[in-house]
């Protein structure tokens, strides 16, 4: 895929409609993510430059925000069931090889309870086998079943890359060290936005690069760049 070289990669600040949590608006992968039809050129043309990624517009159960409905790797993509027809199969369309699925049942906000990248998936506890299934045939990844800080909803509380991670600022060392063994990349604890603790709500992030909400400090920039490796 062609991509302008305005842009050099590392890690930049971002607001979509006005709210610094962009990572609410976006399911990256290593090759495409998914956005909101209605984002700026500008920031489309970021989101590409930066990850190195082809960008899929699209809505997910009609809303803009498409994080808590969908998680993807190499491998698939994965999506809620609150996921309209017509939207499951723009996504087909624009995948090409990736397997694309939909999980059934009550939990409906499947990236919320599913972290995962090339390598491996975290899945919440409170995920049926019916649904933990459904992630290993989509992901094609060994699933591990757990919990992070003692809380069920493991996709919005880390960034997981196939180079590093940040992950919910109060885990443990001995969480944090599981969670870079079932990954295979060092992780290291964080916060976002200037103290937010559910990282994920203000990242977008792939191995080559990351956007992150414009009310992310300093401290917290390095912070970041050093787990993801970017």
């Amino acid at each position: 895929m062609s991509k302008a070289a305005a842009t050099p990669r590392g890690v930049y600040l971002e607001e979509f409609f006005g709210t610094a949590e962009v990572g609410l608006f976006a399911v990256p992968t290593e090759e495409i993510c998914l956005i909101p039809p209605q984002l700026k050129p500008r920031q489309k043309r970021l989101i590409e430059d930066v990850l190195d990624v082809e960008i899929v517009p699209t809505t997910l159960a009609g809303s803009i925000l498409l994080a808590p409905m969908a998680v993807g790797n190499s491998n698939g993509i994965l999506l809620s069931n609150m996921v309209l027809e017509e939207e499951v199969e723009a996504v087909k369309r624009a995948a090409g090889d990736l397997n694309i699925g939909v999980v059934e049942g009550k939990y409906t906000a499947i990236g919320n309870l599913v972290l995962a990248n090339d390598r491996a998936a975290l899945a919440s506890s409170i995920l049926p086998k019916r649904a933990l299934k459904k992630v290993e045939d989509v992901l094609g990844v060994e699933v591990v079943v757990g919990r992070v800080a003692d809380r069920s909803y493991v996709g919005s509380l880390a960034t997981i890359t196939n180079i590093g991670g940040l992950v919910f600022a109060e885990i443990s060392e001995e969480e944090e060290k599981r969670l870079s063994e079932i990954f295979k990349v060092d992780v290291m604890p964080g916060t976002v936005n200037n103290g937010i603790r559910f990282v994920r709500s203000g990242i977008i992030a792939n191995s080559k690069g990351a956007i992150v909400g414009s009310m992310t400090t300093g401290p917290e920039l390095m912070t970041i760049s050093r787990a993801l490796g970017v």
